[in-house]
């Protein structure tokens, strides 16, 4: 059975969409399917509904996303869409750790430029700073700088003493 995607719509109620994903766990197959469908770089609802699944089903057995690492790399590569970024991403970090340590080096490079760039939604940032824990690199004075420069920067309060505590944090360590 294939992935009803003529059911991905706006107006998706979340209990729907969690059903989704519920049924998605029953159904890896259906994996495949969501990370072709949100890979659309023409976006629109059905993509975003399609991450938005994926990442539920991640979140509800990370299981289903074992091995697919790449695959959710490639589709947030692949898509234009700010909304499926971030749905995939966080699905992503639900991969394995060790499948997440093979994708490290492509890890800390989105998570480093996602925290760099100051058009980077609020939200994103945080997912950044994930990323970059998630690539298990090595955290360094790069990361320091760009989270202490971005922090002095940040457009709401809470992102500023976030970045502090990921700031302090790596300086504790020793690593910034």
């Amino acid at each position: 059975m294939t992935f009803p995607e003529d059911r991905l719509r706006t107006g998706l109620p979340v209990t729907e969409a969690k059903t989704f994903a519920r049924d998605t766990v029953r159904k890896p197959a259906w994996v495949d399917e969501l990370i072709r469908i949100a890979s659309n770089p023409q976006g629109g609802t059905v993509p975003r509904k399609a991450s938005w699944v994926l990442r539920h089903a991640a979140l509800s057995d990370p299981v289903v996303v074992k091995g697919k690492g790449t695959d959710i790399l490639d589709a947030v590569n692949e898509s234009q869409d700010p909304s499926v970024h971030r749905e995939l991403l966080k699905a992503l970090l639900e991969v394995d750790p060790t499948e997440l340590a093979r994708l490290g080096e492509d890890l800390y490079d989105l998570g480093l430029g996602l925290c760099a760039d100051e058009g980077t939604p609020v939200a994103m940032v945080h997912v950044g700073v994930l990323l970059l824990h998630a690539s298990q690199k090595p955290l360094g004075q790069e990361v320091a700088e760009v989270w202490s420069r971005r922090g002095a920067h940040a457009e709401t309060a809470p992102l500023a003493r976030f970045l502090s505590k990921q700031l302090a944090a790596l300086n504790q360590e020793g690593r910034g």
